[in-house]
């Protein structure tokens, strides 16, 4: 979501910030002069925080007790070599 609000940011804000640094702007460049500043804002601070929850994911040791379990684990082979199981499919003729 943070890098969809900086692109947003990249299409409203050029403009209305040259307007307002020259003087030269109105109502509607003020407003999107905040709007822009605002997206900017929120942009930043949600990339900071999901680079941060990444980062820190990245730090976890993974192990089989930390891990969150998947709907295939029962699916799952003890032995990691043997044959998947076929599900009642028919063996091959022959």
């Amino acid at each position: 979501m943070g890098l969809i609000f900086l692109a947003a940011t990249v299409f409203v804000l050029p403009m209305p910030l040259f307007e307002v640094f020259s003087g030269i702007a109105g109502q509607g460049a003020v407003t999107l002069f905040v709007l822009g500043v605002c997206l900017l804002t929120v942009g930043l601070g949600l990339v900071a925080v999901g680079l941060h929850k990444r980062s820190r994911n990245l730090r976890t040791a993974r192990t089989y007790d930390t891990r969150e379990p998947s709907a295939s684990d029962e699916d799952r082979p003890v032995n990691p070599h043997a044959l998947p199981n076929t599900y009642g499919a028919l063996p091959p003729m022959g």
